[in-house]
């Protein structure tokens, strides 16, 4: 298991995918140099369900950053085990906000990717009932 989400964090920072339709305008932070700062972090709940069944993974998602710094899209990437952990990790995901990137003189929104790893040793990590479908 832990090789397993070893893959995915090294994938994570190998790669990221735009996720506009119209990506003219979406930049890959490898593209402009900077690595978007994460000043507000949005920890996702651990199911209570998985917990209960000892479950743990990985997930890791692709995300556009707006102009202002706040997250306005997000897309499941890869996750293991599939589909356990995809919303709560959307939803912390969507929740996150980063220091704007400025490319060329002005702010820009840029595709990133971010992994989030769930572990029953994770204590920061808060648990929670009910998840949305």
């Amino acid at each position: 298991m832990r090789k397993t989400i070893f893959i995915l964090l090294a994938i994570s920072m190998a790669s990221c995918v735009a996720l506009a339709e119209d990506s003219c305008d979406v930049f890959d932070y490898l593209q402009i140099g900077q690595i978007p700062q994460m000043i507000v972090s949005a920890k996702p709940c651990y199911p209570d369900s998985a917990y209960k069944e000892r479950v743990e993974g990985a997930v890791l998602v692709d995300i556009i950053i707006g102009e202002d710094g706040k997250v306005i899209s997000a897309k499941v990437a890869d996750s293991e085990p599939p589909e356990i952990f995809d919303n709560v990790a959307l939803e912390a995901a969507l929740n996150c906000v980063f220091s704007p990137i400025i490319y060329e003189g002005k702010p820009v929104k840029v595709a990133y990717r971010i992994p989030f790893v769930f572990g029953r040793d994770r204590y920061d990590l808060k648990r929670c009932s009910k998840v949305k479908k």
